[in-house]
């Protein structure tokens, strides 16, 4: 339920933008990446806290924004998945357990542009990621809650309307809270894509 509210405020988002000239304002990007998973404390009603250790995972999004002179802000969707590695030390072999998060973020952008073709930003932004946990012969759980990101990147000019996107962000969120469990949730991403004018 908590991912299709994510979906549904997404496509309002998106169907919400004029179809307008670019003017150097509108703007469309799509990125790709590692997500590096944090190690996360696990509490389980009546069982002491255990540390979650998880492999690198994968990340992906897009997102369309809107550019004044220095500042940027857009409507971000993104998804990422890290299996589970370990649990206290304890390797889950021959289970499998996988975490994954759906994000959608409002994300405010301040650019800097010192040189020609290169712009170093910084970024922060707030949303609802849905965080969902799947283990083998477990039923599926999941939460919506609280997330946000603030990261670094610079946008290096291809033409006149198209730029590639390097990026760091350390996306975050409030505690997932599944039957008789909680989890911390935390990820560093660094993530490469392209922006469009349009």
């Amino acid at each position: 339920m908590g991912k299709n509210v994510i979906v549904i405020i997404s496509c309002c988002f998106f169907i919400a933008i004029p179809s307008v000239c670019f003017g150097a304002l509108w703007y469309g990007s799509a990125n790709a990446g590692v997500a590096l998973a944090t190690d996360s404390d696990l509490t389980v009603t009546g069982f002491p806290t255990v540390k979650i250790e998880y492999d690198s995972g994968y990340t992906f999004g897009g997102a369309v924004g809107y550019m004044m002179e220095n500042f940027r802000i857009e409507g971000e969707l993104s998804y990422q998945a890290n299996d589970v590695d370990k649990v206290e030390n304890v390797s889950l072999s021959p289970l499998s357990a996988e975490t994954s998060a759906l994000t959608f973020l409002v994300n405010g952008y301040w650019d800097f542009h010192a040189w020609s073709g290169f712009t170093p930003y910084i970024t922060a932004g707030i949303g609802a990621t849905n965080i969902q946990f799947e283990m083998t012969d477990e039923p599926d759980e999941d939460d919506t809650v609280f997330g946000y990101q603030f990261g670094v990147g610079v946008w290096l000019k291809l033409s006149e309307t198209m730029a590639l996107d390097c990026r760091y962000r350390y996306l975050g969120a409030s505690n997932a809270e599944f039957t008789d469990a909680e989890v911390e949730v935390a990820s560093n991403n660094f993530t490469i894509g392209l922006a469009v004018a349009f």
